[in-house]
């Protein structure tokens, strides 16, 4: 919905319809179809909103569509009865339930509770159990070890545990292999990487990752060539990888390395 100013600009400033003023000049709001068209489909789609179709022949269809609007609400009421409402107590038969609830005892036995203890029972009950006993033995429990049973236990199985040799582990590649000494944590890894030529940093990562730290780093050069000239050395290394630097040579050539750590 909107105003006609909304299709034309001859219009009062709240865009109503103005009368013209020949002698102003001010020309008069024109009828627009478009907003004549409006209106009738307003009134069209309230009328449908309620009623089965339009009837040319009845003048009441927009009054008609109003009542039963107005229908689906319900008149207003001061009780539940006048609402239609069934299922709920009113005040007056609510206050006459909760007088006869309410307050209506201070013991269990008041409340005809027969399958609970009292204060003064549970009382009685917790001062002929409580701190009763400080061992096991004073609860008469047999099927349980004490503290210090369970500590020579422990302090036996440490002892065990010292003797035992743990295995040692291992895996081996083609490219690069590890070991693991399971008594002392050592771990040595080694393989082979292929330094490309010319100024360059390559990293060698670890087929397996140094559980604490690695320690040291130690590489060969495979060159046959003296004239080859390959420089490298170690820049940096974590428990993951080795980063190596060849500073010389122009050729590719093959280095062994070897990591160990814990």
């Amino acid at each position: 919905m909107d105003k006609i100013s909304a299709w034309t600009d001859l219009a009062s400033p709240t865009g109503a319809y103005r009368y013209g003023s020949l002698v102003g000049g001010v020309a008069p709001t024109p009828i627009k179809a478009e907003w004549l068209n409006m209106v009738q489909d307003e009134l069209c789609n309230f009328i449908l909103a309620y009623l089965p179709e339009l009837d040319a022949e009845d003048s009441t269809q927009v009054l008609k569509a109003a009542q039963k609007l107005v229908a689906n609400f319900a008149v207003k009421a001061t009780t539940l009865a006048g609402y239609g409402i069934l299922d709920a107590y009113t005040k007056n038969q609510t206050d006459a339930l909760l007088s006869g609830k309410a307050n209506w005892a201070i013991t269990l036995g008041g409340y005809g509770i027969n399958d609970a203890y009292t204060k003064t029972e549970v009382n009685t009950l917790l001062n002929s159990k409580a701190n009763n006993a400080s061992t096991l033995a004073g609860y008469g429990i047999t099927d349980a070890y004490t503290i210090a049973a369970v500590n020579q236990i422990a302090a036996d199985l440490n002892g065990q545990i010292e003797l035992r040799q743990l295995k040692n582990t291992a895996s081996f590649g083609a490219a690069a292999s590890w070991v693991r000494d399971g008594s002392t944590g050592a771990v040595e890894q080694f393989g082979v990487i292929n330094l490309a030529g010319g100024a360059n940093e390559q990293v060698i990562t670890f087929p397996v990752a140094f559980p604490t730290a690695c320690r040291s780093v130690v590489l060969t050069n495979f060159e046959d060539n003296p004239a080859e000239n390959n420089i490298i050395r170690v820049l940096r290394w974590d428990q993951y990888s080795v980063t190596v630097l060849n500073s010389g040579g122009n050729t590719f050539t093959a280095y062994s390395w070897i990591a160990k750590g814990n």
